[in-house]
């Protein structure tokens, strides 16, 4: 007896089927316009965030169509379509995973994640939050949010397996949201923490010579958008992720450390304090996420064979971040970034002195370039037009670049900020799943997190 197929479409597979349409049109733009301008490379990018967002397809698919469509249709040349691989992020990525492997298998992991939970009460509220915390805190002594993430996705991995919580699961997705979430996105609000908040400061410099000191930025942009976002993200994700850990009995405590463990302890320690101290010696994190990998197989050094390059690193996820990368790097080359922005500039109406109004405005303007272009590509994007935007709204050129801060840590789709799509990576979170939190806490934060974050600028005097 033949069993009937289900040929119907989900909701998600029929706006990945309406954008693909989308796409296609925009992609043959050169047949029905005589001046395509970046509306092919709008095509391509659609198609990715589309698919990414609804994961209708395996990441790593979507990352690969994305390259072959950029460069059949020569929307940008080959060293940008394929810029993500040899970005430093990447290779952070392709390090982390192996040291994630490492500490799995030496014990390392399951040593540290049983300390902790000799501690604390085993319920995921406490461990979700206890991981979001760690990388808050890390974000003020370690200014790589990427080797932050790279660092926190294997303890949240390692701690999922010890409450019980098998591969594939929700409980087990959603702890490495927290850990991954923790370490980045509150970090936004602290002025060194980060690439992009970097790239902010140069880009006000040079553009306009608007400086920031530590001390303004982060007291604005921290406590509220920060450390509150973080706070609502951990109960979200235990409301959206959480479920009773499985275990019979408190485990217990090893005793003697293993060779292993010691040899990677050392690494990692040697690791650390060289994220620590990037701004005296230079070296990106990413070279020394690798140096470290490579130590972990070396032969008489490290406790991993050789072969688990080739049979245990997961190359699909290393695909989909260097697909996001790539995208950032093909709407910046293309001019989509900027030419989205002109076109919101021009067509929303700009409210002059509306204080709260003129907040949100400005917000949307600059979360919408996020959603094309990534965020390590906003601040020079959205820092070139902000004297326009002063002059239509009334407002101070150094009010306005700074409400552009909240847009990257309230945000919709999850491969907008790299650091949190890498620990999902090394996590294995599917996109599908991180979309949930995003989406869920966008609206929370668009509704609830942003008009606490105008009153507390208007009681600073940085709002209007």
């Amino acid at each position: 007896m033949r069993l009937p197929m289900d040929t119907r479409l989900n909701a998600a597979q029929i706006f990945a089927l309406f954008s693909t349409l989308i796409s296609a049109a925009l992609l043959a733009a050169p047949l029905w316009t005589d001046t395509p301008g970046v509306l092919p490379a709008a095509g391509v990018v659609l198609f990715a965030v589309a698919f990414w967002a609804t994961d209708a397809i395996p990441p790593y698919i979507t990352a690969l169509l994305l390259f072959l469509l950029t460069v059949v249709f020569s929307i940008a040349p080959p060293s940008v379509a394929f810029s993500g691989f040899h970005a430093s992020a990447t290779w952070l990525v392709f390090g982390g995973f192996v040291i994630s492997i490492a500490v799995h298998k030496s014990g390392l992991g399951t040593r540290l994640i049983q300390a902790l939970m000799t501690h604390l009460p085993a319920r995921y509220l406490l461990m979700a939050g206890g991981l979001a915390i760690a990388g808050v805190l890390l974000s003020f002594i370690m200014p790589s949010a990427s080797g932050r993430a790279i660092m926190m996705a294997p303890l949240a991995v390692a701690l999922a397996t010890e409450l019980g919580f098998g591969e594939n699961t929700r409980a087990r997705h959603g702890l490495v949201l927290a850990a991954g979430w923790g370490a980045t996105i509150p970090a936004f609000g602290i002025l060194p923490s980060n690439v992009v908040n970097m790239a902010f400061v140069g880009a006000s410099e040079s553009i306009f010579d608007i400086g920031f000191t530590y001390f303004g930025y982060t007291c604005l942009n921290f406590p509220v958008v920060g450390l509150l976002g973080v706070l609502v993200v951990i109960v979200l994700i235990t409301l959206l992720f959480g479920a009773k850990p499985e275990l019979r009995s408190r485990p217990a405590m090893h005793t003697g450390w293993s060779n292993a463990e010691r040899r990677l302890m050392g690494i990692m320690l040697i690791a650390l304090a060289l994220w620590m101290t990037d701004s005296l010696h230079d070296i990106s994190p990413a070279w020394i996420a690798l140096a470290a990998a490579l130590l972990c197989i070396t032969p008489g050094i490290g406790i991993l064979q050789t072969s688990v390059i080739t049979t245990e690193v997961n190359y699909g996820a290393w695909l989909f971040v260097a697909g996001v990368i790539g995208m950032g790097a093909i709407a910046n080359h293309s001019g989509v970034g900027g030419a989205m922005g002109e076109l919101l500039l021009a067509n929303i109406p700009l409210t002059r002195d509306g204080g709260i109004v003129t907040f949100y405005e400005i917000f949307a303007i600059s979360a919408a370039v996020g959603v094309v272009t990534t965020f390590p590509a906003v601040p020079p994007i959205v820092t070139s037009f902000s004297d326009a935007i002063a002059q239509a709204t009334g407002w101070p050129l150094e009010s306005v670049l700074l409400v552009q801060v909240p847009s990257w840590m309230i945000y919709p789709f999850p491969h907008e900020a790299p650091p949190v799509a890498m620990a999902m990576a090394v996590g294995g979170v599917p996109m599908r799943e991180a979309f949930r939190l995003t989406a869920v806490y966008f609206v929370i934060g668009v509704l609830l997190v942003l008009p606490l974050q105008y009153l507390w600028g208007r009681m600073l005097g940085i709002y209007f």
